[in-house]
């Protein structure tokens, strides 16, 4: 694996900088096979270059994510309240007839950048994803579209070295069980901010809330 450096706009991330970024995220008392599933893997996770995205205590979230989309077109300080509700309502109103949907992830594996579960199956996900991207184009512009997260995946941490993944890996496929059930109702729009960590050097995420989209908001 390879020191993790967050992009915007294909340039590296300014430090402490907010972007605007449409997620799912996994809740305590919902998706608690997944959080264990996340927390076991996190022993393993410390003992390579490693930044879980979640504290130690067993059912945190902490900053558990799957990316649907970024808004890349500009920083969250760029776009003005307005231009934010605007998105919300289209966000709304795209969403308002897709079924909430339960989906799997994992199994934990490490790449480049730290480690991950993929979703799978991944096409009620990716058709929510398109969903997302219709609203972000009908009011941003196809520039706001320009982000390229890859398959759809859970990231577990980042990575603030190299290190060879290998080992890692064959660790990680001795946990089980290998996957969980993550149950998808919300999208969650966030201001989401990349910052070097003191202590590690490496990339660390935070995050303020914006807005939650129901799904399905028109069958309630």
């Amino acid at each position: 694996m390879d020191r993790f450096t967050p992009r915007f706009q294909k340039q590296p991330w300014v430090d402490g900088m907010g972007v605007l970024h449409g997620y799912l995220l996994p809740r305590a008392g919902v998706d608690d096979e997944l959080l264990d599933l996340a927390h076991t893997c996190r022993h393993e996770l410390l003992n390579y270059p490693i930044d879980p995205v979640y504290p130690e205590e067993k059912g945190d979230p902490g900053q558990l994510h799957v990316t649907i989309e970024m808004i890349a077109d500009a920083p969250t300080s760029q776009i003005s309240q307005v231009e934010q509700r605007t998105l919300v309502d289209a966000l709304r109103n795209e969403l308002a007839d897709v079924t909430p949907f339960t989906t799997e992830l994992g199994p934990p594996i490490g790449n480049t950048a730290g480690a991950v579960m993929d979703v799978w199956p991944e096409d009620q996900a990716v058709a929510l994803q398109e969903r997302v991207r219709a609203a972000v184009r009908a009011t941003r512009g196809d520039a706001a579209l320009l982000h390229k997260g890859g398959r759809l995946h859970m990231s577990l941490g980042y990575s603030y070295d190299t290190a060879n993944s290998d080992p890692l890996n064959s660790r990680l496929r001795a946990i089980t069980p290998r996957r969980a059930t993550l149950h998808v109702d919300t999208l969650h729009l966030l201001n989401v901010r990349f910052y070097i960590a003191a202590d590690t050097g490496g990339w660390r995420m935070s995050w303020e809330p914006i807005a939650e989209i129901p799904l399905g908001a028109t069958k309630a």
